[in-house]
């Protein structure tokens, strides 16, 4: 077959061309430079024999594309063109998914599987919210509120803030039901700067230490019962190996198996209601026989800093953290106007409830001053209830670990997903393998990260990192919701929180920033320095496009290469 510039081959052998996704009908030609740069374009192909498995690949080079190079970057500008208008400017097309044949002609369609109903969306929202902190960190929120009714009152404050904040991202998550949340929502709202920073945040301050964090945790409790009296220090290497090995495997079960990993999702939230439950029940028999003298004078030695119990609100925002992973997966939600908003009620009636609870149940049993030397609270409250239970407890919390992990890598490698659909990440981070429907390189990419964060040693000091995000991460996300109320008010919103919300939330997450700089202008200080250090990865990966030719070409190269690695070793 004779080969037409400005056109794009298939393999095998076929030429096609791009068409906007519900803009032009099946079969309609658009021309290379009005088709590149729309949203959602989608690319048309013939295919022989309604073959499922053809897979793109670039037949040009382009010798001005960006490292981070996206659909716009590859399109055929005036300049770039030859006699007649032609281009030796290639378009590299990412995403191919199985073809469906339609009146004898094989289309080619990228999106994201709808398999994600009420039950999965509240399955993974209650498994992730909250994650494992309920069983690590009330010592350190004790140690800063000073007593334990502060204490419990900055669990039901942290756990009002992350509701009112969860509405905040369910308006705009079913107003714009697009792959990538606070991201896609602060972009559309600030400009593409503000986007790229909200990514950059979540990836290197959120996503990698959460995996590690977890994955530690599970790991510990999975070790512990073998060796009971040793500290997690003289376990450290074990428990990281074994820890590497947890996130390793949940990512394949994510890449290969994902219609099974939504089902297992309910099982894995169930053992955190189980652990939690036990939990819960033996506190209130201990209460029943008189066990309360650890909930005498319950505010006695309460801080009287508003630093440090703004920094106690800002562990409880990370303990309640989490839940923002499901707005990157609204694509993939069956019924988003819906689901999402029951999902975030439910979810948080339920874990506010349940952590106030198990926080109570602790001190039947365990005093103040133990608690804050513990690591592993749960085992030490199993052990004083009843030792052979121990062993249980420690599973069913590794397994809560596992859940709130799996649900983790579905959500944050959407994110980098959406990132290069937008040209904030390089093309490799916007592939999806044909087979499975799920973005293979960002899952892997966040994999890399968070083995480097778990090996690392510095998950502990990056706790506070996340917070700190986080609480941007809010305050944007709500200047994005008040700003689109007032500029855009008739615009559909399948779901509309009531105004007081964003107002109230914007108001204490700002005092509670304030706050927590001003008691640790150091720790914070250079969290915000991170941050910022993604202004110039902008400017040389986004807006500096006259790169090296060696460089795109090495780019190019690993594109290419990592792309047949994933795609074309297909079984039919």
């Amino acid at each position: 077959m004779s080969r037409r510039k400005g056109a794009i081959l298939v393999t095998p052998g076929v030429q096609g061309v791009y068409r906007p996704r519900d803009v032009q009908p099946l079969g309609t030609d658009v021309p290379q430079d009005q088709a590149v740069g729309v949203e959602n374009a989608a690319f048309e192909a013939e295919i022989p024999n309604g073959d499922p498995h053809a897979v793109v690949q670039s037949t040009d080079t382009d010798s001005n594309s960006s490292g981070f190079a996206s659909i716009e970057d590859n399109s055929a500008t005036p300049s770039s063109r030859g006699n007649g208008g032609d281009t030796n400017r290639d378009i590299k097309v990412v995403e191919v998914v199985p073809v469906k044949p339609d009146a004898g002609k094989g289309t080619a369609d990228v999106q994201l599987k709808k398999s994600i109903n009420l039950l999965h969306c509240t399955a993974i929202m209650v498994a992730v919210t909250g994650h494992s902190s309920v069983f690590i960190s009330p010592a350190a929120i004790l140690g800063l509120a000073g007593s334990v009714g502060a204490s419990l009152v900055v669990w039901l404050v942290g756990g009002l803030i992350n509701l009112g904040l969860a509405l905040c991202f369910a308006e705009l998550g079913t107003m714009l039901p697009k792959a990538g949340g606070p991201y896609a929502y602060v972009m559309r709202t600030f400009g593409p700067l503000a986007g790229f920073l909200i990514m950059w945040g979540y990836v290197v301050l959120i996503a990698g230490p959460f995996w590690a964090f977890l994955a530690y945790t599970a790991a510990l409790y999975i070790v512990k019962p073998a060796f009971p009296e040793c500290q997690p220090e003289q376990m450290d290497t074990g428990v990281k190996i074994l820890a590497g090995w947890i996130m390793i495997t949940m990512v394949a079960l994510n890449c290969v198996y994902m219609k099974y990993v939504t089902k297992i999702q309910t099982l894995l939230s169930s053992t955190k209601i189980v652990a939690l439950l036990i939990i819960i029940i033996a506190g209130f028999y201990q209460m029943a026989v008189g066990n309360t003298e650890n909930l005498d004078d319950i505010f006695d030695g309460t801080t009287q800093e508003p630093g440090k119990f703004a920094v106690a609100i800002f562990y409880s925002i990370f303990s309640y953290g989490g839940w923002q992973v499901m707005t990157s997966l609204m694509e993939e939600v069956k019924n988003p106007g819906r689901d999402l908003p029951l999902s975030v009620y439910i979810t948080f009636v339920i874990v506010i409830i349940k952590y106030i609870l198990t926080n109570v149940a602790y001190y039947t049993l365990i005093t103040p001053q133990e608690l804050l030397r513990s690591s592993a609270i749960a085992l030490m409250f199993m052990d004083r209830l009843y030792r052979p239970v121990s062993p249980l407890i420690s599973v069913l919390v590794a397994t809560t670990s596992i859940g709130a992990l799996n649900a983790s890598i579905m959500g944050h490698s959407r994110l980098l997903f959406a990132g290069a659909r937008n040209g904030h990440m390089p093309l490799l981070m916007g592939m999806v393998h044909p087979k499975y429907l799920t973005p293979w390189p960002a899952i892997f990419a966040l994999l890399v990260w968070s083995l480097v964060m778990l090996y690392s040693g510095s998950v502990t000091d990056m706790m506070e990192f996340i917070s700190l995000f986080s609480t941007i991460m809010g305050i944007a996300v709500v200047c994005s919701l008040l700003y689109l109320r007032w500029k855009r008010p008739n615009e559909k919103r399948p779901y509309k929180t009531m105004l007081f919300v964003p107002v109230v939330q914007l108001i204490i997450n700002l005092a509670v920033l304030v706050l927590a700089i001003y008691q640790k202008p150091h720790r914070m200080g250079i969290g915000l320095l991170i941050l910022f250090a993604g202004v110039p990865v902008y400017w040389l990966g986004v807006l500096w496009r006259s790169k090296p030719k060696e460089f795109t070409s090495m780019i190019e190269g690993i594109t290419v290469l990592i792309q047949k690695a994933l795609l074309l070793t297909k079984s039919q």
